[in-house]
């Protein structure tokens, strides 16, 4: 029963972290270099990244910033505002 309870607890242990920025970095170069070239200079919501890259917009938007992209708002004073990425000049 020891031996149980052992493997129980070790599965229910919490996993290593893993930092997988430079991978995810290269798999986002990788896929934004495929774009065609008159598609890149535009707006880009994370919705689109998100799909491509197959994960979380938490997880990619340090990505972003590391690659020179910036954060944009655009307000409308009749409700809701939008959210997208503007990629380096």
């Amino acid at each position: 029963m020891s031996a149980y309870i052992h493997n129980l607890t070790q599965s229910l242990a919490p996993a290593p972290a893993r930092d997988d920025t430079p991978n995810l970095q290269a798999r986002f170069q990788a896929w934004f270099a495929t774009v065609p070239e008159i598609a890149r200079q535009r707006p880009w919501g994370m919705i689109e990244f998100e799909r491509a890259l197959g994960t979380q917009g938490r997880y990619i938007s340090p990505v972003l910033l590391a690659l020179g992209w910036r954060r944009k708002r655009k307000w409308e004073t009749a409700g809701q505002y939008c959210r997208y990425w503007v990629p380096p000049a």
